[in-house]
């Protein structure tokens, strides 16, 4: 019920508002966003109503007892306006024997005793921890072989992700992750350390709604490449050893490092470009290598490296290619005694 005694307050300066006598302040400064709004929902016949009592199928949006039954939420469909700043997602997974596994699929494999079972299998070699890192933006992956999950005391895992978002050459961020407590303590610690050491400009912390892991989707994405990339390349490397190779061997960080390094080089996206011209503005130029390939490697001209027969020696060594580095133009070499890099190499004959 409208009050006429409101309705004659408002009369005189609705009026005067057709008339051009009163002005909105500041009008031609004022704009607003355009948002998405809840329809509203259209109300059916009695007719239907008793219809829809029969079989409750299909949706309907009016229908009440479908969605309390069926409903899963609206869905998270990609937005039409990317963020201005850039997003990197981070979580966990696991490479076990069987290949590499997400958190879920591990604990359902290992039985109802959850992460007690997962420590019991790290303990045994059959689990390897790996945190994965994914800049939404240049698509860019970065895994790491990880000792513990969270904040660990020396803050390992914070700093090898504060040198990712480094190389990315990010100024301003936002982490996001799941809502389990480790991966939460290290995003608190990651953002931290971003602030005090990397003197970021802004960095801000990102989570889905309580118990609604699936909004990270962009993190499981990367995970789900990653798993392809790395079992390929993987049971490549046992054919042509004739081996297998355990989950605990020195092999699987290297491996799992040198992944993300041929995807982020390798992998075009609609515009044209590779995950690593995005960030660098130029191609991935380093000479690929099968991994752990025996090669020649260049020893430097200088150093305590350098003529380690003096003067008539070799001046190159034999080693296993691991890897590329992402900082300087060089290959990461494993020979005997160190993991030195290599300027130059060379295939062995």
């Amino acid at each position: 019920m409208v009050d006429q005694g409101s309705s004659r307050t408002l009369a005189p300066i609705e009026d005067a508002l057709e008339e051009g006598e009163v002005s909105i302040e500041e009008e031609s400064e004022e704009d607003a966003a355009d948002l998405k709004h809840a329809t509203n929902v259209a109300s059916p016949s009695a007719d239907e109503i008793e219809r829809r009592r029969v079989t409750h199928y299909p949706y309907r949006s009016w229908c009440k007892q479908f969605i309390m039954g069926r409903g899963v939420g609206r869905g998270h469909a990609k937005s039409a306006s990317e963020s201005s700043v850039p997003i990197v997602g981070m979580d966990y997974f696991y490479i076990t024997k069987e290949g590499v596994r997400r958190r879920e699929e591990l604990s359902k494999e290992l039985g109802s005793e959850g992460e007690e079972a997962i420590t019991q299998a790290r303990a045994k070699g059959d689990v390897l921890k790996c945190l994965l890192i994914r800049c939404f933006k240049s698509k860019n992956v970065f895994g790491h072989v990880v000792p513990q999950k969270g904040d660990d005391e020396d803050h390992y895992c914070a700093k090898l992700a504060a040198a990712d978002i480094e190389w990315l050459g990010h100024t301003k961020i936002i982490i996001k992750t799941d809502n389990e407590r480790a991966i939460v303590a290290l995003k608190h610690r990651l953002a931290k350390h971003l602030k005090e050491w990397k003197a970021m400009e802004n960095v801000q912390v990102e989570s889905p709604a309580a118990y609604e892991s699936q909004s990270n989707g962009g993190t499981e994405v990367g995970i789900k490449i990653v798993r392809g990339m790395f079992r390929t390349l993987n049971l490549c490397l046992e054919q042509r050893l004739g081996k297998y190779i355990s989950t605990d061997h020195a092999l699987m960080p290297w491996l799992l490092l040198h992944t993300c390094i041929l995807l982020n080089a390798k992998a075009r996206g609609p515009d044209g470009l590779t995950c690593w011209e995005r960030i660098k503005g130029r191609q991935f130029n380093q000479l690929v290598l099968g991994f752990a390939k025996t090669i020649l490697h260049k020893l430097p001209s200088k150093g305590p490296r350098a003529n380690p027969d003096g003067n008539m020696g070799t001046k190159w060594l034999e080693g296993t290619f691991l890897g590329f580095s992402r900082s300087s133009n060089a290959y990461t070499i494993a020979t005997h005694h160190r993991i030195p890099l290599a300027r130059a190499t060379s295939l062995a004959p």
